[in-house]
């Protein structure tokens, strides 16, 4: 176990439990360190239910293409915890990391404080000291008292499509959650405004207003205008321009409405520097692992042979499974294997009830490390409320499922999902490296 690694496993004690939303205690530790986060390069804050780390992704491709100096805060990491800071672009090293970290560590001083706070602050220092052109901070679950939110120099503020998760912690209804998720708006200059729901239009509206935030609004100022699948572009106009870009190489429909919040984010700040020929190779370079990604060239592609494809998602919500519906509805002349773990708070009968009709089978993991939903739990929760006559099991990982799925069909699709957790446990399987 390296430093780094040892030091985060000792800030995971400090806290009895994982979230607690407030800000009291991050901005008393900031405080202490003389007030990193009000010292930060302009910032790009996103938030969202679904898709902000996608729009984040390409955002940073787009910026990056443009020979900008780019520092990006996202969660949660994949494989290493070092994916979650990117200075310059580049994943922070093990020692920069380290020393962060012990700054932080000695400043506390044992006090009572999250994960995510602690090494929230560790960004905001790193990112404190080395000068940038611009910074994207991407929200943990929240937004009004999620730790990203106390920055003061928000260039914009970007809303993904909000729906319905962590209702544990947000609230039960999607007025309740957008709200909280709105509030990330604060100390913005302006909005860029995802397609949403009417009710979360008509909340963003408001509060836009009532801060004199210039919102730019999908659907009024920006709007996708066609998709050509056959010449694999797209096309949108923003505040009554038309403009043409690529399908981005991330897969799915989906992937092009995320792309097209980023551009809408790149255009409403007007800087003449970014022209579209960098914004198109953004968007054709943009990588986001465990989103709709198939798995090519890996170990556990290598063992099922060609007959046989593995995509991987972390998708956990409604949202994410009307996502994959379409995706595999598309694959109907072939076996489409499920192979599934979720985290306690989730909700598999929904995820699950609206794929089903499209599965061969499906395959309940754990999640090692992490508090899951045991798999037997959701096997009785299809068996009882959804009702299947499809081949239903529980495994122990991902090995022993792909074992199973060989042994007993000759080709087929499968599709890993239901957390991000999951997704992390399976590239490290897979050998994938993130860069």
């Amino acid at each position: 176990m390296d430093k780094s690694t040892k030091i985060l496993k000792r800030l995971e004690l400090l806290h009895p439990k994982k979230i607690d939303l407030s800000l009291k205690r991050l901005i008393k530790l900031l405080k202490k360190l003389d007030n990193p986060h009000l010292k930060l390069s302009p910032v790009i804050h996103v938030a969202g239910t679904n898709g902000k780390g996608s729009v984040t992704s390409f955002l940073r491709a787009i910026f990056e293409s443009s020979k900008y100096k780019v520092h990006t805060y996202t969660s949660p990491h994949l494989i290493n915890f070092n994916e979650r800071i990117r200075i310059s672009s580049k994943l922070i090293s093990n020692n920069h990391l380290s020393s962060l970290l012990e700054e932080c560590e000695y400043y506390n001083n044992g006090e009572e404080i999250t994960f995510f706070e602690i090494t929230t602050a560790a960004a905001f220092l790193a990112f404190s000291r080395i000068e940038s052109n611009i910074i994207l901070l991407e929200t943990g679950l929240g937004g009004r008292f999620d730790a990203t939110n106390v920055v003061k120099n928000k260039i914009c503020s970007v809303i993904t499509p909000i729906s319905m998760d962590h209702m544990n912690f947000l609230g039960s209804t999607i007025v309740r959650i957008a709200k909280e998720k709105l509030g990330i708006l604060k100390n913005s200059k302006q909005i860029v405004l995802s397609k949403q729901s009417s009710v979360v239009r008509k909340l963003a509206r408001v509060e836009a207003k009532r801060m004199n935030i210039k919102l730019f609004e999908e659907g009024l100022n920006w709007k996708i205008r066609q998709k050509n699948c056959i010449k694999k572009n797209f096309s949108m106009y923003f505040e009554d321009t038309n403009y043409d870009f690529n399908f981005p190489k991330l897969f799915g429909e989906h992937q092009i409405d995320n792309a097209s919040t980023a551009v809408a984010t790149v255009l409403s700040l007007g800087k003449k520097d970014i022209l579209n020929k960098n914004i198109n190779q953004g968007i054709l370079s943009a990588q986001w692992p465990a989103r709709m990604q198939n798995l090519k060239n890996g170990n556990l592609s290598s063992y099922m042979g060609k007959n046989f494809e593995i995509w991987l998602d972390g998708g956990h919500n409604l949202e994410a499974s009307n996502i994959i519906k379409k995706i595999i509805e598309k694959w109907k002349k072939e076996n489409v294997f499920l192979v599934i773990g979720m985290m306690i708070g989730k909700d598999p009968n929904s995820f699950i009830k609206k794929l089903i009709k499209n599965l061969s089978a499906i395959f309940l993991l754990p999640i090692p490390d992490h508090q899951f939903i045991r798999p037997y739990e959701i096997k009785k929760i299809i068996e009882q409320d959804i009702g299947s006559t499809i081949d239903i099991e529980c495994s122990l990982d991902i090995k022993e499922v792909l074992k199973k799925i060989k042994e007993t069909y000759s080709s087929g699709k499968l599709v890993i999902c239901g957390s991000l957790y999951l997704a992390g446990e399976v590239l490290k399987q897979d050998g994938f490296k993130i860069n």
